[in-house]
């Protein structure tokens, strides 16, 4: 399945259940990286959780998204906003004007870019002296966190891990800057209703779709193991943003 199809059937469980990031990354970026007046191109916007944090702090973001389900969802949410342009196009050929952002992000969405050739078009829509930032959320190991990997395990085919995401990121993160980069991590436990959780759990790459045996049986068997470890329907997950920004060269 190509990475444009992906979340497809899965964007609205998207929407509801994902979280934003650590305000206090966000903060960093508006205070050491933007002015006034800059513009952000947000790579892999998906249903426009990142770009809302720069929107209402009275940016112009230019969200680039290849999925149509999830490219509308943040339409339905933002597109009134004369500050959010929607761009139906990929992080490798995003269709933006030369040289024309200060700021270039990818909020969750990195891990699934070709790097060479995002790094080529950064370079290419990208102002002189002009910054990438990719920022993830990473979960950190508990014995909950431990519980739902085995579920996932047994029910999602081609699972690997549920910080698989930040993992790849990590990897790649000094071959796409070329060592030239800087990375924090903020501390930003993620607060949860059981049916929020319920839906961001769904909404993983490899969550089983709708309508199969094993989606009813992993959405059971976390909906059990949530009621054995938050019997009071307040779940708490360790959490931590993880923040990456630098220059291309």
């Amino acid at each position: 399945m190509a990475n444009e199809t992906i979340f497809g059937t899965k964007a609205k469980e998207y929407a509801f259940g994902r979280p934003s990031y650590a305000p206090a990354a966000i903060d960093r970026i508006a205070a050491d990286i933007l002015e006034e007046g800059d513009l952000i191109a947000d790579i892999g916007s998906g249903t426009g959780i990142f770009s809302r944090e720069f929107l209402v702090r009275g940016y112009d973001v230019f969200g680039v998204e290849p999925n149509e389900a999830m490219r509308s969802e943040a339409e339905k949410l933002y597109g009134e906003n004369p500050l959010f342009h929607s761009v139906s196009a990929t992080a490798e050929n995003t269709r933006l004007p030369e040289h024309s952002f200060s700021l270039i992000t990818a909020a969750s969405a990195f891990h699934w870019f070709d790097i060479q050739k995002f790094h080529k078009e950064c370079r290419r829509i990208l102002k002189p002296n002009g910054t990438v930032c990719i920022i993830a959320n990473a979960r950190k190991a508990d014995s909950f966190t431990e519980k739902q990997h085995l579920l996932c395990e047994q029910y999602c085919k081609g699972f690997e891990s549920l910080t698989h995401g930040i993992d790849k990121t990590l990897r790649n993160a000094d071959a796409f800057f070329n060592g030239n980069f800087c990375i924090e991590r903020f501390d930003f436990p993620l607060t949860y209703t059981k049916q929020k959780f319920i839906a961001r759990s769904l909404s993983s790459s490899y969550a089983p779709d709708k309508n199969t045996v094993e989606y009813e049986g992993y959405k059971h068997s976390l909906e059990s193991l949530l009621d054995e470890v938050f019997p009071d329907n307040e779940i708490l997950i360790a959490n931590e943003t993880v923040m990456l920004w630098g220059t291309v060269e």
